[in-house]
């Protein structure tokens, strides 16, 4: 059978991607191109493999899905076995390809370079940042990361592909501007609460609509201040902060990002941990790297810090936990 690599990745890449013509971009060919390879993919094996609607987005047929799972697993061994090749008779090089959203940056980002640099046959550390999990799990997916840093829900239908270790738990906080008192943030959380909200309590950050939590916080704000307005929008959470900093509204955030914030941005936030509200962050990486030592001596060193080392500093020095913030 006539069925070439080069169109089991143009395949993967739109299904992945969604639509051909964001495949298009992806992956740097023409839309004409991408849809006469697809065409002579299903030839070769006889059967329809998507769907197109007249939005542009495509659907899996039932032989489609089987092979789009095939074609992963192929091309996933393909990449493992040029690794192993590289290692064993080229450079024996280490480039390290991490995915983060925002939230992780400075600190975060310096440990897990540092971390990498310690490995003999290291070359090259490479950080790449996507708003969201999901954008960073299409990424893994290409191959074009070899290890993300993600919320643990955004992987759940890819687990038998990666290696997947938990870093932390990451509870989300209510983040105050420190000039409101807090006697007005009693107040305003009260069960009898005030008809007029005072100074930032009136205007909260909505985060970019794509980021997971953005539902659960619209409910929390709808619940506990429904006097307030979202004011300012931001499409992530250290932009939303920094509003929050300069004294103008208030917001939501995960502590993950306490570490990497300037002690002057600190000094300006009140922080208010929220029961039963949080995600659960996770390492992610083709199994198949983890045959390789130097990639896995990474994998656990970057586990390892996060387990003992920044867990332990996303804990805010002063934090008000109050019953009613729930």
């Amino acid at each position: 059978m006539d069925v070439t690599l080069k169109q089991l990745q143009i395949f993967q890449a739109v299904v992945v991607a969604g639509s051909i013509t964001k495949a298009s971009r992806r992956i740097g060919l023409s839309q004409p191109s991408i849809s006469q390879q697809l065409a002579k993919l299903e030839e070769k094996l006889d059967a329809q493999l998507i769907l197109r609607n007249r939005t542009g987005t495509i659907t899996l047929t039932p032989s489609g899905e089987y092979w789009f799972k095939a074609s992963t697993d192929l091309l996933g061994r393909i990449e493992g076995m040029m690794e192993e090749h590289r290692r064993r008779f080229l450079l024996n090089t280490v480039t390290w390809q991490m995915g983060v959203t925002p939230t992780l940056r400075g600190r975060f980002v310096a440990a897990a370079a540092r971390i990498a640099a310690k490995q003999p046959g290291f070359v090259k550390f490479e950080i790449k940042y996507a708003v969201t999990s999901t954008e960073l799990v299409q990424q893994l997916r290409l191959h074009q990361l070899n290890c993300a840093i993600v919320s643990e829900d955004a992987i759940t239908d890819d687990r038998s592909s990666f290696a997947i270790a938990k870093l932390f738990d990451d509870p989300v906080a209510w983040l105050v501007p420190a000039s409101v008192p807090l006697a007005d943030i009693k107040n305003a959380m009260s069960r009898q609460r005030p008809q007029q909200l005072n100074g930032p309590l009136n205007y909260f950050v909505n985060i970019d609509g794509n980021v997971s939590l953005r539902t659960k916080s619209d409910d929390w704000f709808r619940h506990n201040l429904p006097g307030a307005t979202p004011t300012f929008s931001a499409m992530t959470y250290t932009a939303a902060v920094d509003i929050v900093a300069e004294g103008l509204a208030t917001t939501h955030c995960p502590l993950s990002l306490l570490p990497n914030l300037p002690t002057d941005v600190l000094e300006a936030l009140q922080i208010l941990p929220i029961p039963n509200f949080s995600r659960s962050i996770v390492l992610a990486m083709p199994k198949h790297l983890m045959s390789l030592r130097p990639y896995a001596e990474i994998f656990r060193g970057i586990e390892h810090f996060c387990k003992t080392e920044y867990l332990k500093e996303m804990v805010p020095q002063e934090a008000h936990a109050f019953s009613m913030v729930g």
